[in-house]
């Protein structure tokens, strides 16, 4: 089979600290099947397309597009460029990853005859309904910053932009007829637009050394949370965790919330609500207890877990949460927001601890539990390495991406 995908990850040697890089698993796993001729485009900073291959996959790298057209397409000559590469491919199915790029247009709009796979993963159109996160509007403003001003990307306007998107990702959900789906939260939305498409599942690889490193989470004497976030944005629900940890101080003076991401940047790239964030750590007296990781690696993110109480996943919405998945093969005791696909990942006090979202109370006391019980953590932390050994086993994941390529392919 010749596969094409469009995707958001730029396939390379290295690790990068970033969201997606999963997909170099779930490539390289293809490719090596010996049942696949893999093919990647997708966009970085090259002046011009750029043919890039990396071990046995033939990638493309497209000029990054900051400014698309109202109906959501990069420059024409992009779009050419993009088309003579998927004919000179050849290919028998093209595997669109992702609606939140313009690459599930060009084929909702007859870029190419090939059969096409939607793959679901996050839906900007259902974060436009939560995306300020339950701040107040003192706080939202609070949260405006002279580069959010400059480049006019208030959180009104980016939630607009949000809304904006989710008319486009209703095109590209009803142009395709096969979409994968990596949860039942995410297939129901699908089913809300288009109804008569066949929804296949599959679970997510995660990257390399969580598959290497096979040291198990154990109790620790210290109490240390951990929380990462991919962007900056108040539907991470950052603040929820913050108000909870303040929230346990009392109890656990020593306690410490230690946050993974690049989400700290300094002058006027600084943004407006991590800048906020900051202000409400130093009013609720936690300014030496808050520590800011920066970007993380998969072995640092690792190390970070390992080394946590806790981890905790505050998001007012997600779809299939890497972090989480990733927390469960480590064998952390995960603390999560009762949102989105998140409850499809775990069983409520037997795999993971769930609360309401935006609830910092709830969210307190069910990281209170697991504080004081270390029998319960020890329990959630055997349950959720058991739960990941099975979901995210390799073998299996690749057989299946197979299987759902020759249905596909199979299709009348």
């Amino acid at each position: 089979m010749r596969i094409l995908w469009f995707s958001n990850g730029r396939l390379s040697a290295n690790d990068p600290k970033s969201t997606g890089s999963w997909l170099a698993g779930m490539a390289r796993g293809l490719a090596a099947s010996g049942h696949v001729d893999l093919a990647n485009i997708t966009s970085g900073r090259v002046s011009e397309i750029t043919r890039e291959d990396h071990e046995l996959v033939v990638q493309w790298v497209v000029p990054l597009v900051y400014r698309l057209s109202q109906k959501g397409l990069p420059p024409r000559a992009t779009i050419t460029a993009i088309a003579k590469a998927v004919e000179s491919f050849a290919p028998d199915l093209v595997h669109v990853w992702g609606t939140e790029n313009y690459w599930g247009l060009l084929t909702a709009r007859g870029l190419t005859r090939a059969r096409t796979l939607l793959e679901m993963q996050g839906i900007k159109r259902e974060i436009a309904w939560v995306f300020h996160g339950g701040l107040t509007f003192k706080e939202q403003v609070a949260c405006t910053g002279v580069k959010e001003i400059l480049r006019m990307n208030t959180l009104w306007q980016e939630k607009a932009r949000f809304r904006r998107w989710g008319r486009l990702e209703n095109e590209m959900l009803a142009g395709h007829r096969y979409i994968g789906a990596q949860t039942d939260w995410i297939a129901a939305q699908v089913k809300c637009v288009n109804q008569h498409a066949t929804i296949y599942h599959n679970d997510r690889l995660l990257r390399r050394p969580f598959y290497t490193e096979n040291e198990a989470w154990s109790p620790h004497r210290t109490s240390e949370l951990f929380c990462l976030a991919s962007s900056p944005a108040a539907y991470k629900g950052l603040h929820v965790v913050v108000r909870a940890h303040a929230l346990l101080r009392k109890r656990f003076p020593a306690l410490i919330l230690s946050i993974g991401g690049g989400l700290l940047t300094k002058g006027i790239r600084r943004n407006g609500y991590i800048a906020w964030l900051q202000g409400e750590i130093d009013g609720l007296g936690l300014k030496d207890h808050v520590r800011w990781l920066g970007a993380l690696d998969a072995r640092e993110i690792i190390a970070c877990m390992r080394r946590a109480s806790a981890v905790i996943i505050p998001s007012f919405i997600e779809n299939c949460c890497n972090a989480m998945q990733e927390a469960m093969k480590v064998g952390a005791p995960v603390v999560a927001s009762y949102a989105g696909g998140l409850p499809c990942l775990a069983r409520d006090e037997a795999s993971a601890l769930y609360f309401p979202m935006g609830d910092a109370a709830a969210c307190a006391s069910r990281i209170e539990q697991v504080l004081t019980h270390p029998e319960l953590a020890e329990s959630l932390s055997r349950a959720a390495r058991s739960v990941a050994a099975t979901r995210n086993c390799p073998e299996r994941i690749i057989s299946r991406q197979l299987e759902i390529y020759m249905q596909v392919l199979a299709e009348k």
